[in-house]
């Protein structure tokens, strides 16, 4: 498979590597994936109880979606995430049978994330309607075998806390955020709106200044990570 890799963590005690970088183009085998150890709902569900401590920051309405939804360090060893496209029919509608077909796909080839709705999957084109019922039919249909990442990012803070808030209640599991574009803002402005968002869960830092004309300095983003959701960038 030929997936678009963010977040490829392994644990250091095997004498692997961990990378945090910009995300990159990489070619795995389906037996390198399936070897890797990924979390699935089933597991976390397990393990939830103990992993609560850790998540106090989190703005949860109860504990049921709180053991449904992944912890930060569950989405930081999910060994490869994929940015899915999102296919249409003729009439502009989303084309959800062949949707799921590419993410059954994705599962096949041992994919263990998928970015919902992110640049390669339109999210620039969708109305935050169809962002969020895309999240939700990815969470109900395929939830329990990977991790669902939502693209709720916004250069508006009001619509990126909006859109987050509403993708964790209908069951994704961690928020892929970028910083706000085109009205460029100063290191207060960036720092505070990504706090606006860290608080409802388990967060991902997309810094990609070639987009946004604005470059995240490790300097803040040093300063993001200290935020218990920080999932990482």
């Amino acid at each position: 498979c030929f997936s678009f890799a963010s977040l490829y963590y392994k644990h250091e005690d095997r004498g692997q590597h961990k990378v945090q970088s910009m995300p990159t183009l990489a070619k795995i085998s389906a037996a390198q994936v399936v070897n890797a150890h990924f979390f699935s709902r089933s597991t976390r569900r397990g393990v939830k109880q103990a992993s609560i401590a850790s998540n106090a920051s989190k703005t949860w309405t109860n504990a049921s979606m709180m053991q449904m939804t992944a912890t930060v360090e569950e989405i930081q060893k999910t060994r490869l995430i994929t940015a899915i496209k999102t296919p249409y029919l003729a009439s502009g509608k989303i084309d959800l049978a062949a949707y799921d077909k590419l993410v059954e796909n994705q599962i096949e080839c041992g994919v263990g994330g998928l970015v919902v709705g992110g640049t390669t999957g339109e999210g620039q084109l969708m109305s935050w309607d169809e962002h969020i019922m895309l999240i939700a039919h990815t969470a109900k249909l395929y939830g329990d075998k990977l991790q669902v990442i939502g693209n709720t990012g916004s250069n508006s803070t009001r619509e990126a806390v909006h859109a987050s808030s509403q993708g964790f209640a209908v069951g994704m599991d961690a928020a892929l955020h970028i910083n706000p574009y085109y009205g460029k803002t100063s290191k207060k402005g960036i720092i505070a709106h990504f706090n606006a968002v860290l608080k409802y869960g388990p967060t991902i830092v997309y810094n990609v200044p070639a987009r946004t004309s604005q470059d995240i300095s490790p300097e803040i983003m040093l300063e993001l990570a200290e935020h218990k959701n920080f999932a990482g960038t």
